[in-house]
């Protein structure tokens, strides 16, 4: 939404807001409560939601944080809250794209250079149904589109 309000006022300088251009904020204001319940949701539940991830992951592939004898788990878990993080933020402002280019492209560099494809694709198929757990369904529909970029990227 701030990428979009920030082009909409760019676009509309010296003139009023098309239809077009107001719908955007309006469709955004509808469920603002829910995205910012959702957002405070994730928030407070942070370390549960990466306990709950981290049992559900291991539960499908024992050994999805180890390569070789070395545990990564701090690591990832450390990855998963920050993307994780900018996920619930790019909810709450409806802004996919300060997700992608932020954090996603770079990460998803990360990702490819340290061979970690398996753990962040389970990680990222596995997250919608945590989140489940934690948030109501409308927040959650909020937050899918956040996940399936992380899917997309990262997998």
């Amino acid at each position: 939404m701030l990428s979009q309000l920030k082009r909409i006022s760019l676009e509309a300088d010296g003139r009023y807001a098309t239809d077009a251009e107001l719908a955007c904020v309006k469709s955004y204001l509808q469920d603002v409560g829910q995205r910012i319940s959702g957002y405070e949701k994730i928030r407070d539940a942070e370390d549960a939601i990466m306990d709950d991830s981290e049992v559900q992951l291991t539960d499908i592939e024992p050994q999805v944080f180890c390569k070789g004898p070395k545990d990564y788990s701090e690591t990832c878990r450390r990855d998963r809250k920050n993307t994780l993080r900018y996920a619930a933020t790019a909810m709450l402002f409806n802004d996919l794209d300060r997700l992608r280019d932020g954090l996603l492209l770079w990460q998803r560099t990360i990702v490819r250079a340290v061979k970690d494809e398996q753990a962040s694709t389970l990680t990222w198929r596995e997250m919608p149904e945590v989140l489940r757990g934690h948030l109501s369904a409308e927040e959650t529909d909020l937050m899918m589109p956040a996940l399936h970029l992380n899917q997309a990227l990262l997998s």
